[in-house]
């Protein structure tokens, strides 16, 4: 598949799996996230994981916010995507919730002043989204290129759990030499070992 057309149709299913998610009540996409992170809750790489990166949630996500405090009340340490430059992502340490504030983006990170940047090469499990994943482990993020980007060059050891709805299972994701595949998918109804 030539280059243009991979991007090309990973831009008319992102279209197609954001519009499926949109059609999930709140209510129904809060019932499914407790689902999701009753599975996570139980996984040995989640159990025995120190660091977590995980990312804060936005509408019509998996929401991300009650898993990130029961995390830091079991005493696990909990980093947050900070995006510091085009395609550039770092994870940002998170001692509570309410350290959150909207980035430029609008998306929630450790405001200035608490900021403080884990090393990646400890992180044992990042919680991943997306807008649509493949039963091998493809991904379908938003088109920046930040995941991949920061599991090749900084947390390739970092074990990848993607967390999503059922919904945003695909047959097919198309790929591309950048993409990574993720280890585990775990949506409302199912735990997905990749590979």
């Amino acid at each position: 598949m030539i280059e243009g057309e991979t991007a090309q149709k990973k831009k008319v299913l992102r279209v197609q799996v954001l519009d499926k998610c949109r059609e999930l009540l709140p209510s129904v996409q809060q019932t499914f996230s407790e689902m999701i992170w009753e599975q996570v809750k139980r996984f040995i790489c989640y159990e025995q994981a120190k660091q977590i990166f995980c990312f804060v949630s936005m509408e019509n996500e998996v929401q991300t916010l009650a898993f990130i405090q029961e995390a830091l009340n079991e005493g696990k340490e909990v980093s947050v995507p900070l995006i510091t430059n085009r395609g550039v992502m770092d994870a940002v340490r998170v001692r509570n919730l309410s350290d959150l504030v909207p980035d430029a983006f609008g998306i929630l990170t450790a405001r200035v002043g608490t900021r403080i940047l884990m090393p990646p090469e400890t992180i044992d499990c990042v919680i991943v989204p997306g807008v649509a994943f493949s039963r091998k482990g493809a991904r379908l993020g938003h088109g920046g290129g930040y995941y991949d980007r920061f599991f090749y060059e900084k947390a390739p050891q970092a074990y990848r759990v993607a967390v999503a709805f059922s919904c945003q299972i695909m047959d097919d994701i198309p790929m591309e030499d950048h993409d990574v595949l993720m280890h585990r998918i775990v949506t409302e109804k199912e735990s997905i070992i990749c590979g």
